[in-house]
């Protein structure tokens, strides 16, 4: 948990950090998605190699992206150990609060009476580590609180909800 700024209101806000199990979530993405990359460019040098494709320009496009993918595995235990650090939400009294990031920072606000629906999203992954993302569509988009354990989040949706139906009776 983070500092409780001033929501603007007069109290203090309570920021909720993710579980520390979604890094390993995020971790064993990074690494099916490049060395599925990776795994690609090898299949293509060896096509370009026996079909008798091969150039240097071949060689050298599919080394650059293999380079890149390889880069982009060895950085990702810094990169999520960061993200997560500064991956965090907050449940208002008006709002939901999401703020993402750790060089590029984006901070989110969500009135309740922009709420449209409020969903939940379990892949493979996320189910193995008894994990559940939260979506939040608005008339604008989906912003998503990446994930939180499975009775933490049905409990957000309910609070969600209720929010947002008392927020569209005030109306």
């Amino acid at each position: 948990m983070r500092g409780t700024p001033d929501d603007g209101r007069g109290a203090e806000r309570r920021w909720s950090s993710l579980p520390a199990a979604v890094k390993r979530v995020w971790l064993l993405r990074a690494v099916a998605r490049d060395g599925g990359g990776i795994a690609l460019c090898a299949t293509a040098a060896v096509i370009c190699r026996f079909a008798g494709w091969w150039t240097f320009w071949h060689c050298l496009v599919l080394a650059i992206a293999a380079a890149a993918l390889l880069l982009d595995l060895l950085t990702r235990p810094l990169r999520t150990t960061y993200s997560y650090a500064f991956n965090r939400y907050s449940i208002g009294k008006h709002d939901v609060m999401l703020h993402k990031g750790w060089l590029l920072r984006d901070t989110t606000t969500i009135p309740y009476n922009r709420v449209q629906h409020v969903e939940t999203k379990q892949g493979p992954l996320l189910r193995r580590f008894g994990l559940t993302a939260v979506e939040i569509h608005t008339a604008v988009g989906e912003h998503e609180i990446a994930a939180l354990e499975n009775a933490d989040a049905a409990g957000i949706v309910e609070q969600i909800s209720a929010r947002v139906l008392a927020s569209k009776d005030d109306v």
